[in-house]
């Protein structure tokens, strides 16, 4: 007797599954702006680092699922690609850098060298990135890393490795390609990685971050941080220059001296330390007047005194020479004897308030020298004075 053979109905979509591939529209991509990356401030210096970008993409068919991370509906592997594209518009146009990709899966989904390793364009890279447009299968990431050591022989300079994955069923042999690579290439390399997964791929997110630490050089991001022009930017920024801060340049000193008014209004540019100054940056010193015919000096001249003494302790160097001076008023040698008085009377307070007398000389002009006109009683009280010239630091 025959038995009656009964065949399960398979969807079309079920086969797909059984297979490890899912059928994948095109990726589209968000628009995006890119902000120009490593390029040189008055606070930031950019050298480039690495000379070449080697990408290994996650095309397995774990990355078939739907992301979390947005409200699209769009696949892990449709953001893998998104992340790629926001990166590769990021890095600059006129950049000396190879690249290079390689994509890993298994099944009826071509995965392995897209793109060997050749001068970096942007167009070049995207290709690549569009030529990946399916995943399916396990995640064999060992296999790809392995092949990479081959593909890497043709690389110039330093060289950044970036793996893009969810993580996700990452077998620990992964590992040990990656201390291979570090093996083969040193210093050279740099690792890098995009975890592009889910809540129930945290493992793979650690297992990524675990590759840089092989290297030791390179970090981890997740496709969350990688949302904005400026979070791309630093990530490319840090796989492609080191950044140097600079410290803010030196504002130029426009007051050389100190007293308060700036070099191009400061008519006596080197006053002494602590001197009082007035508007032209002058020692106020200068402006002690007398009563007509008089070398009183008057109370109201005692706050000029107090800053006279402490600048000139403050300046045990310098000496100076009193010069006493008369209006017009009177003879002419009366005048010159008044002078003379009025420059010693300077002097005499000073040394009273603890000056050392052999730091203070005395000299009279007499009316030889007006600052003012003697046609009026305001120019004459101008000219009736003692000022004062350093002789000596």
């Amino acid at each position: 007797m025959l038995k009656k053979i009964i065949i399960p109905a398979v969807s079309i979509t079920g086969l797909a599954l059984l297979s490890g591939c899912a059928t994948q529209q095109a990726t589209s991509y968000p628009s995006f702006t890119a902000i120009p990356v490593g390029q040189n401030s008055s606070t930031a210096d950019f050298k480039q680092k690495a000379d070449t970008l080697f990408v290994v993409l996650d095309a397995s068919s774990s990355t078939n699922a739907v992301y979390d991370g947005n409200s699209s509906g769009d696949t892990k592997f449709d953001v893998e690609k998104q992340v790629l594209h926001n990166i590769n518009k990021t890095i600059p146009e006129t950049i000396q850098l190879s690249s290079g990709l390689r994509t890993f899966g298994f099944g009826s989904c071509s995965t392995g060298l897209v793109q060997d390793i050749s001068r970096y364009s942007t167009n070049a890279l995207q290709s690549s990135i569009d030529q990946a447009q399916c995943a399916s299968g396990g995640s064999p990431m060992e296999n790809a890393l392995s092949a990479a050591a081959t593909d890497l022989d043709k690389a110039p300079g330093n060289i950044a490795l970036l793996v893009v994955s969810d993580g996700h069923n990452i077998s620990s042999r992964a590992l040990t390609a990656t201390q291979a690579l570090e093996d083969k290439f040193g210093d050279r390399l740099c690792v890098y990685s995009v975890w592009v997964g889910n809540q129930d791929n945290q493992a793979g997110k650690a297992f990524l971050q675990g590759l840089s630490a092989i290297a030791g050089c390179g970090n981890g991001v997740t496709a969350g941080e990688l949302k904005s022009s400026p979070a791309v930017a630093s990530f490319v920024e840090s796989m492609l220059f080191d950044k140097t801060a600079l410290m803010p340049a030196a504002k130029i000193n426009n007051d050389t001296d100190g007293d308060g008014v700036i070099n191009s209004k400061d008519k006596c540019p080197n006053t002494p330390k602590g001197a009082h100054v007035n508007s032209e940056g002058c020692w106020s010193f200068n402006d002690i007047e007398f009563d007509t015919n008089k070398a009183t000096i008057k109370p109201s001249y005692a706050p000029l005194f107090t800053n006279a003494v402490k600048t000139l302790k403050l300046n045990p160097s310098i000496t100076v020479q009193l010069e006493g001076h008369t209006d017009s008023t009177g003879a002419e040698s009366y005048n010159q004897a008044l002078s003379v008085r009025r420059a010693q009377a300077v002097k005499d307070h000073l040394v009273s308030q603890g000056i050392d007398a052999n730091r203070l000389t005395v000299k009279g002009f007499g009316e030889s020298k007006p600052i003012a006109t003697n046609d009026t009683a305001a120019g004459r009280q101008e000219n009736r004075r003692v000022g004062f010239t350093i002789t000596g630091r």
